[in-house]
């Protein structure tokens, strides 16, 4: 059987580097006179030296969690406010995954797909019904006693990236915030951060707004590098979260694979710890095949190269696994109509008549 890449160190070092911003960011947060000692005693506490954090070696969510829990007794909000202050970029290839995903949904289902990378204590879930998403936290084992500060944990940073990804179209009139437990004594902190609409000792515990903001592209975003960045967290990373189905799973194999090599179903069979029967049925009963799927993603692959980059068609071939230009020029013509010459010229006069 064919081993599995080990992605654990450079996870551990993306995630070192992670709480290394924020802990940064926490300092800057408690920046007045009279909170900056605050932070150096928490630190102290939390076993976290300033030799690690300048380095970033070694940290690990849990170094984060320690310095918050000793803070909030000095200052409750502290969650509220660090969350609110944090960037999309802070996360690093994610990140760029995020703000170059084709639309704010993609980008969420990107962070979501690596949030072990943020937090260690809860997953988030999102949901939609009646023309409304929902975010709601999900305490992981051993953590269901710390569910508000979770909560503000998830809601602070969900709703400071939805503002990033949205710009200006963010509006906090049209969020609303549901809550399970009783009004803190720092409730003016949940109004500045999430304005009017926070209701306490609610029947449900959630961050809603309109479900029509996931469909609209990222805020300064280039959506046309989205499979490359994606690609890029999935060969340092690993996929993260498990994939729905057998398609998927296969789709995320092959956007992860190192080199140029397509995989050989058999491959990856033993990759995906399926036999190469087990695979072919699993997809025949997603109607279907390893082989279309290759190719869907060999075709989508050379679409972005065709717009977005200037590599020949040779080039673009190699880069798919194929022995020739040809049979990829063919492969390209039968799926897109056209030849990839042309393809690339009549979509280049297009984007020229349409500036």
């Amino acid at each position: 059987m064919i081993a599995e890449p080990n992605y654990s160190s450079s996870r551990e070092a993306e995630e070192g580097r992670i709480v290394a911003i924020w802990l940064e960011r926490l300092r800057d947060t408690l920046s007045d006179g009279t909170q900056r000692p605050l932070f150096h005693e928490a630190m102290e506490q939390a076993g976290v030296s300033e030799a690690a954090l300048q380095t970033a070696e070694g940290l690990r969510q849990r170094d984060l969690d320690h310095v918050l829990v000793t803070l909030r007794a000095k200052v409750p909000d502290v969650t509220l406010r660090l969350f609110d202050q944090v960037e999309i970029l802070d996360l690093g290839l994610v990140g760029y995954a995020a703000i170059n995903s084709d639309s704010v949904g993609a980008a969420i289902r990107v962070m979501y797909q690596y949030h072990s990378l943020a937090s260690d204590r809860y997953t988030d879930q999102l949901t939609i019904e009646n023309g409304l998403a929902r975010i709601s936290p999900t305490p992981l084992p051993g953590h269901g006693d710390d569910f508000q500060n979770i909560c503000e944990d998830s809601f602070s940073g969900n709703w400071r990236a939805l503002r990033l990804l949205l710009g200006p179209l963010a509006d906090s009139k049209d969020v609303s915030l549901h809550l399970e437990y009783r009004e803190p004594g720092y409730a003016h902190s949940y109004s500045e951060i999430f304005g009017p609409n926070c209701f306490f000792n609610a029947d449900y515990t959630g961050l809603e707004f309109p479900a029509a903001w996931l469909e609209y592209p990222v805020h300064r975003g280039s959506g046309a590098l989205s499979e490359v960045y994606t690609a890029m967290c999935q060969r340092v990373l690993g996929l993260g979260g498990a994939a729905k189905n057998p398609a998927q799973q296969v789709r995320r194999l092959l956007l992860s694979r190192a080199g140029r090599d397509m995989p050989s179903l058999e491959s990856a069979a033993q990759q995906l710890h399926l036999t190469p029967g087990q695979l072919r049925k699993r997809l025949y009963r997603e109607d279907t095949s390893y082989k279309k799927i290759v190719l869907e993603i060999r075709m989508e692959l050379a679409r972005h190269y065709l717009l977005d980059t200037d590599l020949s068609v040779q080039e673009i071939a190699y880069l798919l696994d194929y022995s020739t230009p040809a049979p990829f020029s063919r492969a390209f013509k039968r799926y897109c109509g056209l030849a990839p010459e042309y393809f690339r010229a009549e979509n280049a006069v297009l984007h020229v008549s349409t500036a």
